[in-house]
């Protein structure tokens, strides 16, 4: 079953939420520490393939 990813990209950290399946509520899964740009993104990668990923939202803080 797919699942929709969010993201919240921080200067330090880039946090990751999942869906359920059903896409009703979404839990945090995991906070990436980021290093190197290409690391980050292979994580992410990652998740994408275990979780099935169909759909991936970033956050963008306007506040901050």
């Amino acid at each position: 079953m797919t699942r929709i990813m969010g993201l919240d990209v921080g200067d330090k950290t880039v946090g990751v939420a999942l869906s359920d399946p059903l896409f009703i509520t979404a839990q945090p899964y995991e906070t990436i520490k980021r290093t190197k740009a290409k690391l980050d993104i292979d994580r992410i990668e990652q998740i994408v393939v275990e979780k099935e990923i169909s759909l991936m939202v970033v956050g963008l803080p306007k506040n901050m």
